[in-house]
């Protein structure tokens, strides 16, 4: 009964707005750094924890240090990560929509760009990405490769300044025009759609305010207080559902 309520849902919807979140990643084979027994692992092997590690201050106290974690933990999944089943649904649904005149965004904190692997073309990718490192000093863009070959702390070829990540560490403010697209998107949607994550994560619970529809959809294998919130609920894994409900 939800499957065939939410497949109406998206026939009647021409504008969708998708919240995807770490729920994602983890039906995609890759461990979330905040999740045990990864977390525990990773302090115990450097003494830190992997949500320290990736924040600004300790990326610019023990940079040394940061690059040692991010390429042995990050960088080494940059090509082993794929798209599962609901990435490639929402391709589907992407070019079902356009094909109407409609649109479908996607928003997600993801670093690992799965969407665009997949084939999404409308990704707001909130976090950046590990794909797109910069010199902080001429602004020429590096590949994860180049990092993982770079002794000790990456430094550019062109003028050896300091390669910056691509991605947003804790304690950095989101990009203003990030925040200005996500919003437009969100307030434009007439279907809300939340994947792989709560309504009271940061993103879903920062943006949802701007939906004022009544096609708030949750898909997630894991249960909340707020999830009663949503006009419809299905607590199931993403790639399960939407394979099944997107032709």
């Amino acid at each position: 009964m939800a499957y065939e309520t939410l497949k109406q849902m998206i026939a009647e919807s021409r504008r969708i707005m998708v919240f995807s979140g770490m729920g994602m990643i983890r039906e995609s084979g890759i461990a979330y750094f905040r999740d045990a027994p990864y977390a525990y692992q990773v302090e115990a092997e450097y003494g830190v924890s992997p949500e320290e590690f990736l924040s600004a201050a300790f990326y610019n106290s023990r940079p040394s240090l940061f690059y040692k974690f991010y390429k042995a933990e990050v960088l080494k999944n940059r090509n082993h990560a794929r798209p599962n089943a609901a990435h490639y649904a929402l391709v589907r649904l992407e070019q079902q929509k356009e094909r109407e005149g409609g649109k479908v965004t996607v928003a997600t904190r993801s670093i690992s760009s799965l969407h665009k692997k997949a084939g999404s073309r409308n990704v707001i990718e909130a976090c950046g990405n590990m794909f797109h490192n910069t010199c902080t000093n001429c602004g020429k863009e590096f590949s994860p490769d180049y990092i993982m070959e770079s002794p000790g702390i990456p430094h550019c070829d062109e003028c050896q300044g300091a390669i910056r990540p691509g991605i947003l560490l804790a304690g950095e403010m989101l990009d203003n025009g990030i925040v200005t697209r996500i919003a437009n998107e969100t307030e434009a949607a007439d279907m809300l759609l939340v994947i792989g994550t709560h309504l009271d994560a940061y993103m879903t619970k920062r943006f949802r305010q701007y939906y004022e529809g009544e096609r708030l959809v949750l898909i997630n294998d894991e249960t909340y207080p707020t999830d009663k919130l949503a006009n419809l609920i299905i607590h199931e894994r993403v790639s399960d559902v939407l394979p099944q409900v997107i032709d």
